[in-house]
Formats: structure tokens, C-alpha cells, sequence
């Protein structure tokens, strides 16, 4: 990932927000991932080849999605984590042409292409994790409920979403407080899970 990128997460946490820690929104990456194609030009076999396989089934409702992301957040699991890298068919699937294209380069590029450590998603007193949902319709509605639970950059590619599919974030707090690390952008997409975090960044990119 590009320090642009890396930079704007760090000043969230400098404003008071809630922040993604940078090492983890980097992607915790196997080294198969360290040389993947930075071009949107390559086919959906390509992506999939270089994701491992699942070892541990979580299942594709908001049980798996809560199961998955407090292991991640537990856990520096590599190898879990190389699993979310969407194929080019979750990305048409989940985006209007025109920007699925322009998002798989983005991720592609600064996202799966880059390897580092693996860490857990949160601190080890971030113990509690919060959860919540919305579809892709309610997305592109752009609806109380998505607009208190998802950050305000979704409102600028609610037009994007195709329907039918739910889009996840959430929290890892301590108990007792309210600010901790947000994370947002896993979905259950052609029967696995797939993570698109800060979906709105593909807007700024070349």
C-alpha cells in the first residue's frame, strides 16, 4: 500500500476517530501475495489461483462474518487473511462494471500486492467486538441505519453497490469504551468471504 494511503489512516487516529491500525490495513499477507498482478486486465483465475484455500468454514451469514473477524482479531493469521482476496468475479459482482474494474487495480495494486506481518486486528485489551450490517441496497439508499454505522466515504460510491449482497464493518473496542479500531468492507460474495476496505479510495486512484 502507498504511504498516501497508510498517511490518511494514521491522521483518523490523530483526529479523535476511530482508527485502522496500519500494519493490519496494509493486509496481513502470505508471500504468494507479494508478487500480484497490479492490472485490472487479468481474469478472475488469476486472482483466485493466488488465494489460498480455506482451511476453517465460516459461514456466510453474520455468525461466520462475527466467528471470522474476532479470529482476526485474536490471531495473526496469514493465511485467513489471504483468503479474503476477492477474484475478479467478486468484484463484478459486488460493483457496477466500470468501478470494479477501477477496484480491483486499486487492491491489486496497493493492497494484495504488498506483504507484512502478521499481526492481530487488535490490541490484546481490545477483547470486544462490535458488529453490524447493511445491503447493498440500503447502501446505495444511503439509509439512517447505513449512515450511523458505516463511514461517511460509503455515501460517495453509494451508486456503485449492486444489490443483493451485504456489506459488513465493525469495532474492536476494550469494554467499557467506545473508541477503538474500525474496520470495514468484508462480504460473503460467490460463496466465500472477501474484504474491500475503504471502498471509496478507488475514487482517488489513477
Amino acid at each position: 500500500m502507498d504511504e498516501a494511503m497508510i498517511e490518511s489512516m494514521r491522521a483518523g487516529a490523530a483526529r479523535g476517530v476511530t482508527r485502522i491500525r496500519a500494519t493490519l490495513t496494509l493486509g496481513v499477507m502470505v508471500c504468494a501475495l507479494v508478487s500480484a498482478c497490479t492490472s485490472a486486465g487479468h481474469g478472475a483465475a488469476d486472482t483466485q489461483a493466488s488465494r489460498p484455500a480455506i482451511t476453517v468454514s465460516y459461514p456466510g451469514d453474520a455468525d461466520g462474518a462475527r466467528a471470522l473477524v474476532e479470529r482476526l482479531g485474536k490471531v495473526g493469521d496469514t493465511s485467513l487473511f489471504a483468503t479474503l482476496r476477492p477474484a475478479t468475479a467478486d468484484y463484478r459482482a459486488l460493483f457496477e462494471p466500470d468501478f470494479a474494474v477501477r477496484a480491483e487495480r486499486f487492491y491489486e495494486g496497493r493492497l494484495w500486492a504488498s506483504a507484512s506481518p502478521a499481526e492481530p486486528l487488535a490490541h490484546p485489551e481490545q477483547t470486544e467486538v462490535r458488529i453490524w450490517k447493511s445491503t447493498t441496497e440500503e447502501l446505495r439508499a444511503w439509509t439512517p441505519a447505513a449512515e450511523k454505522n458505516f463511514p461517511g466515504g460509503y455515501v460517495k460510491i453509494k451508486d456503485q453497490w449492486k444489490p443483493g449482497l451485504v456489506v459488513y464493518t465493525w469495532k474492536y473496542i476494550e469494554p467499557g469504551k467506545q473508541d477503538g479500531i474500525f474496520c470495514n468492507g468484508l462480504v460473503y460474495v460467490n460463496d466465500h468471504w472477501a474484504y474491500f476496505p475503504k471502498p471509496w479510495y478507488v475514487l482517488d486512484a489513477s
